[in-house]
């Protein structure tokens, strides 16, 4: 295994120019460089994408969905221990459907869960559209699977289409009422599987095309949170089956005049949100300015929402053209929350341009001190182009899944699965182990 180092890394000249320091020409100051493991994925070049579907399990195995527009997702995981990668399978053929020439099923969108049982819930989505001309038709797309892996026996269950002609693109698995939960694609609909039962229910919508949220919170009592709207928030009660919309708003910035993002994405949700069960609260971070939040469910009106700070990279703090927040926010075992934060707008092959490497950040709760580690980098010096996921080790590590950019080296030339700009990249999973004083 290679070791995690952190370097000082210049800027601006290298250092095989002193002379032009000499000569009078004062050099930017260093930056901290945080340096990464990482893991590709073997045969699997071909897959462009990978958002919130990462989860590290309690046996040390590490899965990951691995997206694929216009063709066949996969899951995979990662045996820490035995240090491999191994491919579970194309979601096409998992599901049944591999030769009927409908819609594929190329993603797992939405969060893993790992349950009692110790299997790996989670629900398929689709990954191209046809730019909706084929919806709901014979030949489109027919709906998202709810599944389960066994990790012990090797087998997938599929508990076969939730909601028609519709894809998973936000959901979270509940152990202590053994359901997967989900939002639907497009129409926002709050869906769940009820796992003991075979129950398929949908509880209508909650979400409009501005306001979709990507992360469902669940708290240890079960009960689920959404954000909609101009940062309001929703919570879904299995103990009443009723959705009720709280008074508390999320500390969002309005919504202005796109500058080089997708207009069509939202800025008036929570990104990202996870559950830490020590201070009985939720962390995420909004959408528009990547802010750091806090949100307690039992404090009372008005007193549940707190903003902590801001975890965009250090100089595009405050701009309106801080890029859209990704979906790599863990907790780790030290109390500090882990992101990666994206120098540009990330959303692999649809970015418009590979900006600098990612910075890792950090926030301690303890403290309350934020820091930035520095760039993410590969022992061989590339960066790392952006991630859409993060999840923490049973042992303490941190892992992310993310782009890089394609070597013309043996076993990776032209080995891609498209371009970020005029780079081309693939997708490979990043492993990080934290050091104590960090």
């Amino acid at each position: 295994m290679l070791r995690i180092r952190r370097t000082m890394k210049s800027t601006w000249l290298p250092l095989v120019l002193p002379t032009c320091i000499l000569l009078g020409t004062a050099a930017r100051a260093v930056e901290p460089t945080v340096t990464v493991e990482y893991k590709t994925f073997p045969g699997l070049a071909e897959m462009d994408g990978n958002w919130a579907a990462l989860l590290a399990a309690s046996d040390g195995k590490v899965y990951v969905g691995l997206a694929c527009h216009g063709c066949d997702g996969h899951l995979v995981y990662f045996d820490s221990k035995a240090d491999r990668m191994v491919d579970v399978g194309d979601l096409n053929k998992l599901t049944g459907q591999s030769g009927l020439a409908i819609g594929p099923q190329s993603k797992i969108h939405a969060k893993f869960g790992e349950g009692r049982d110790g299997r790996i819930y989670f629900a398929t989505h689709a990954g191209l559209w046809f730019d909706y001309s084929r919806y709901a038709t014979p030949e489109g797309y027919p709906g998202s699977h709810y599944m389960a892996y066994d990790p012990r026996t090797g087998t997938m269950q599929d508990f076969g289409i939730g909601p028609r002609f519709e894809g998973m693109n936000t959901g979270a698995y509940d152990p202590k009422y053994n359901r997967i939960y989900g939002l639907t694609h497009p129409r926002g609909h709050f869906v769940y599987y009820d796992v003991a039962s075979g129950a398929k229910v949908d509880e209508g919508r909650v979400n409009n095309w501005d306001s979709i949220c990507r992360t469902l919170g669940i708290d240890e009592d079960g009960n689920v949170y959404g954000s909609f709207g101009q940062g309001h928030i929703y919570k879904y009660s299995p103990a009443t089956d009723a959705i009720t919309e709280l008074t508390e708003q999320l500390p969002i910035r309005q919504k202005g005049i796109s500058l080089g993002r997708d207009y069509g994405k939202s800025e008036s949700a929570w990104r990202v949100v996870l559950w830490d069960h020590e201070t009985k609260m939720f962390y995420g971070l909004d959408e528009s300015e990547t802010a750091l939040f806090s949100f307690n469910p039992t404090a009372p009106p008005n007193q549940a929402i707190k903003r902590l700070g801001q975890m965009a990279m250090p100089g595009l703090a405050d701009k309106r053209y801080v890029p859209y927040a990704t979906l790599s926010l863990t907790l780790g075992h030290d109390r500090k929350l882990y992101y990666a934060a994206a120098e540009k707008e990330f959303d692999y092959g649809g970015s418009g341009e590979a900006g600098k490497a990612s910075h890792l950040m950090t926030y301690d709760l303890h403290t309350g001190k934020l820091q930035d580690l520095g760039e993410m980098h590969l022992p061989d010096g590339r960066p790392v182009l952006g991630t859409n996921a993060a999840t923490t080790g049973p042992d303490g590590t941190i892992y992310f899944v993310g782009a890089i950019g394609v070597k013309n080296i043996s076993g990776e030339q032209g080995q891609s699965a498209g371009m970020i700009g005029d780079t081309p990249y693939r997708l490979a999973l990043f492993i990080y182990h934290p050091k104590a004083g960090n």
